[in-house]
């Protein structure tokens, strides 16, 4: 898991970047209407695209992050006996495979749940072990549901736990709720690249960064602890 703390680092670099870009281009456009750059004039129409492209960044930083311990965590589990898993790692695994094909014919449906029993008695490998993610666009809260369902133990800082409340600037959404919700506006097409976050200045978009990665590296922490103490195990060590 240390690789999902260099992971996530790279990402803030890549994001601070991009910021550096658009603080820029602000502060141009702040005293001009328009920047010239070559034969190309900018103007606010690319700011605000740039800024949209700043929220579609920050969702697919939490989105990769959330992939790749997802794969963690069932790399680690796929180390030990389907005997020795806790009730919650056990039901965790069903789940991904019960959703495998579930919607074919009762053969197609038979077939998957007899491969999932031949496996839990040990008389086929467990090659590849997947866990499912819960329905809906990442946030705090599905976030916070599948560390439930695996008993992860995400005890949030009271500093945090005030962060993430239900705000009216973000709709009376949590900020991570509020940044999942904009970026699906903008990858469905219900808001335009100009458009997407036109309502939002720089210093606002840059706090929805500060949360989202602080709660993504306390999200690190707790599966981090997680794994290390083999808490997915009925014999915690």
């Amino acid at each position: 898991m240390t690789t999902l703390c260099g992971a996530l680092s790279e990402r803030k670099e890549e994001l601070l970047v991009h910021f550096a870009l658009a603080e820029a281009l602000d502060r141009q456009l702040f005293e001009s209407e328009s920047v010239s750059i070559g034969s190309t004039t900018l103007s606010v129409r690319h700011l605000m695209t740039i800024k949209s492209g700043l929220i579609v960044h920050l969702y697919n930083i939490v989105e990769s992050i959330m992939t790749r311990t997802i794969e963690e965590v069932g790399r680690k589990v796929q180390l030990t006996s389907p005997a020795e898993w806790t009730s919650d790692t056990l039901k965790e695994w069903l789940r991904f495979n019960a959703s495998t094909g579930i919607d074919g014919s009762e053969d197609t449906r038979l077939e998957v749940v007899h491969k999932a029993a031949l496996k839990l008695l040990a008389k086929e490998t467990i090659q590849e072990l997947k866990f499912k993610k819960p329905s809906g666009t990442w946030s705090d809260k599905v976030i916070y549901t599948f560390s439930k369902r695996l008993n992860v133990d995400f005890t949030l800082t009271p500093e945090m736990a005030q962060k993430i409340m239900p705000s009216t600037e973000y709709g009376d959404k949590t900020p991570l709720e509020f940044r999942a919700d904009r970026r699906n506006a903008i990858a469905h097409g219900r808001r335009s690249f100009e458009t997407g976050a036109s309502d939002l200045t720089l210093q606002q978009i840059q706090g929805l960064a500060n949360v989202t990665i602080e709660y993504m590296e306390l999200t690190i922490v707790a599966f981090q602890s997680f794994l290390d103490e083999k808490k997915y195990t009925e014999a915690v060590v």
